[in-house]
């Protein structure tokens, strides 16, 4: 089914039932969509497109529109904790990956967080009225806590594999209101200067990128590279076929190398 008519289907369902639901509820009041299990790329899409919210009810996972909550609706039914994975820090914010492997920018921060630490914490606010941001949530500055950290390389491919994404978000304004994004350089065909990188995509139509980077002293040491990327808060330009775009900036890299790798030595 094309992206197109999987929205306006889903969009629909939701409006009309209006209140959350989960995707097998959605699939018994549709004559279209039969897939088991939603095209992940697809889910991605209708968080900017139609601002969908994915959140876990009891054992399941609830689908739901963020106007709702805006508005006070529903808000009762959000989890008190989320658990997540830390691929960014800084001292005042950081970016993780939630259960779902969507990224999200959590904020204030009390203790410095590492790379690959796990944390459960509890939530003041999934939609803060200061950062509107669809992936920004404001957590309890008492309400975190260490539950481990992730050693094992393979471990961590494999969360970075579900977190990676099509650099399509950077083509198209497709994905409106989004503003981090994880994806892989193509044929690990990039190039570090004057703190700015030059790559390519895994778009066909990429003639390449040319980003600001923010995090300095990058080491890239691994055969596998992970570019995790912000929306800049300025107008960019058109790409060839006349739409507007976000522009980008590199916030950090994630390099791993991978042990099942063949080398010749």
């Amino acid at each position: 089914m094309p992206y197109e008519k999987f929205r306006k289907e889903v969009e629909k369902i939701l409006e009309e039932k209006a209140e959350p639901v989960t995707w097998n509820e959605i699939k018994e009041s549709s004559t279209t969509l039969k897939q088991k299990a939603p095209y992940h790329v697809y889910v991605q899409k209708l968080q900017g497109d139609i601002g969908l919210v994915r959140f876990k009810r009891g054992q399941r996972t609830a689908w739901a529109l963020r106007k709702w909550f805006e508005v006070g609706k529903f808000r009762e039914l959000l989890p008190k904790k989320v658990r997540l994975t830390i691929l960014y820090s800084k001292k005042e914010h950081a970016i993780a990956a939630n259960e779902y492997w969507e990224l999200k920018r959590i904020y204030p921060l009390k203790n410095w967080l590492n790379r690959w630490d796990v944390i459960e914490a509890e939530v003041d606010d999934f939609f803060p009225e200061e950062d509107k941001r669809p992936e920004s949530i404001r957590l309890k500055e008492d309400g975190m806590e260490y539950l481990r950290r992730i050693d094992d390389v393979e471990e961590r491919i494999k969360i970075a594999e579900k977190i990676a994404e099509s650099g399509e978000f950077m083509h198209t304004d497709a994905w409106k209101g989004k503003t981090l994004g994880m994806t892989k350089p193509r044929f690990r065909c990039f190039y570090f200067y004057d703190g700015k990188c030059q790559f390519f995509c895994d778009q066909s139509v990429c003639v390449g990128h040319d980003m600001d980077v923010e995090d300095g002293g990058l080491e890239i040491e691994g055969d596998k590279t992970y570019f995790i990327l912000e929306a800049v808060e300025r107008e960019g330009g058109e790409y060839i076929w006349k739409k507007r775009y976000v522009d980008w900036c590199m916030k950090s890299v994630i390099s791993i190398t991978d042990p099942r790798q063949r080398r010749l030595f």
